[in-house]
């Protein structure tokens, strides 16, 4: 009971944080003791870590009454996170009804409408009146949006929509046909997040309704869903550049620590990859030492175009929208800003060591270095996590580190290549 206490004055998403905080014998303590409507609020916002550990131990049928407050697409969302086995298992805890709306939005890619929508809405046949309308809405479950009231036609067509204020205030004996609203916006299933954060801008609605290829009602997606799915857009990019998770303050401290290390393991091999390099050139760096002062600004361009490109890239991906056509004339745009950039930092560079040691030569090595690097490093940014989204990965596991560590190795390649190959023209 005490170990509870805390947990019932605070809000959904700060009792997940101090959920989180736990040690795993004090998380299967809660869950056993606490009511239902707690662990289901605690489920439903828990981070991915916290959940698989916790479900992977825990018998599902034990939480069953908790299963069964969370919403379908809440539900969904947590199986999704979870071990092939250990989900299979949550879903056939629950009951048929509930398992079977969980198994339809599975189907969906978690990125789109039909993957952010949830089944629990308010729907009437358009043939009704007004009071057999408020009839079904007071004997159905509940709903995510109870303010709209979605008409659909003998075959389950979207037909309009009618506020429920219009319901109340309308006539019993008026047919709810005659006061829905016909010119209803929709999303098709498939529409990918961009679209839908467009649309929620566009109206200002706080639920916009999915329907699939025949125009049948299957959901809707809250304005919240929508917001959620934002964030967690840019937590992934964040993650993907940066290496650190937006709520590591909430973790402790080795767990904090083992979620780096992979990122600085990538950067430590990378920086004796760039070492092994230089040691390979030792004799060109010692002959002509300006090299070594320059080396710096090369790398750095190279690692901060790369940034820039990964960022830019990462948070369309993940977004998603658009065609292949539209996604290709993208990344060809990127590259070429890359083109672009690497051009203009190439002729500054080679200006200022031309100013500075007054030989044009070293200074057209340095410039053309840093050209080339720059360029590929563009390039780099785009195509790794292209090509990681092309085969189903995650494009934001492993894009940043990659790009930094492949761009210094480029880099140096054609730095003290170029200086070695050019050796005797430079003196």
């Amino acid at each position: 009971a005490e170990i509870l206490e805390p947990f019932h004055a605070l809000s959904p998403v700060r009792r997940a944080e101090l959920f989180i905080q736990l040690h795993a014998d004090e998380q299967k303590a809660i869950v056993s003791k606490a009511p239902p409507p707690l662990v289901a609020s605690i489920l439903a916002d828990c981070d991915s870590a916290s959940l698989e550990d916790l479900l992977t131990q825990t018998d599902p049928t034990s939480i069953t009454a908790a299963l069964r407050l969370i919403p379908p697409d809440a539900l969904a969302d947590i199986v999704l996170r979870l071990p092939a086995e250990t989900a299979e298992k949550i879903i056939n805890a629950v009951d048929g009804v509930l398992r079977a709306d969980v198994r339809k939005l599975m189907t969906f890619d978690p990125k789109t409408a039909g993957g952010l929508m949830t089944t629990r809405y308010l729907s009437v046949p358009e043939v009704v009146t007004v009071e057999r309308a408020l009839e079904i809405i007071r004997s159905a479950g509940r709903a995510d949006t109870p303010s709209y009231i979605y008409i659909v036609d003998a075959q389950g067509r979207l037909s309009g929509v009618a506020p429920l204020r219009s319901l109340l205030m309308a006539r019993p004996q008026d047919s709810v046909h005659s006061i829905m609203v016909k010119a209803v916006t929709r999303l098709r299933a498939s529409a990918p997040l961009e679209e839908i954060v467009r649309m929620f801008q566009e109206y200002h609605y706080v639920a916009l309704p999915v329907v699939d290829e025949k125009d049948r009602l299957i959901g809707i997606v809250p304005l919240y869903a929508m917001k959620e799915a934002q964030q967690q857009g840019q937590e992934q990019v964040l993650r993907g550049i940066t290496g650190i998770d937006p709520k590591e303050r909430l973790k402790q401290t080795l767990v904090a620590t083992r979620g780096r290390i992979p990122w600085i393991t990538v950067t430590i091999l990378g920086g004796l990859g760039c070492a092994l390099i230089a040691g390979f050139f030792e004799h060109t760096l010692q002959t002509m030492v300006v090299l070594g002062i320059f080396m710096p600004i090369v790398l750095a361009l190279g690692e901060s175009i790369g940034a820039q490109t990964t960022s830019v890239v990462l948070s369309t991906l993940v977004e998603g929208g658009g065609t292949k056509a539209e996604l290709t004339s993208f990344m060809v745009k990127e590259v070429l800003v890359g083109v672009l950039v690497a051009i203009y930092s190439g002729i500054v560079v080679a200006a200022s060591s031309l100013l500075w040691h007054g030989n044009p030569r070293i200074g057209l090595l340095i410039g053309g270095a840093v050209l080339i690097s720059v360029a590929w490093a563009a390039f780099l940014a785009v195509v790794i996590p292209g090509t990681l989204k092309r085969f189903q990965a995650n494009p934001a596991i492993a894009s940043g580190p990659l790009v930094l560590a492949l761009a210094d190795f480029s880099t140096l390649l054609v730095y003290f290549g170029g200086a070695t190959f050019f050796m005797r023209w430079l003196k």
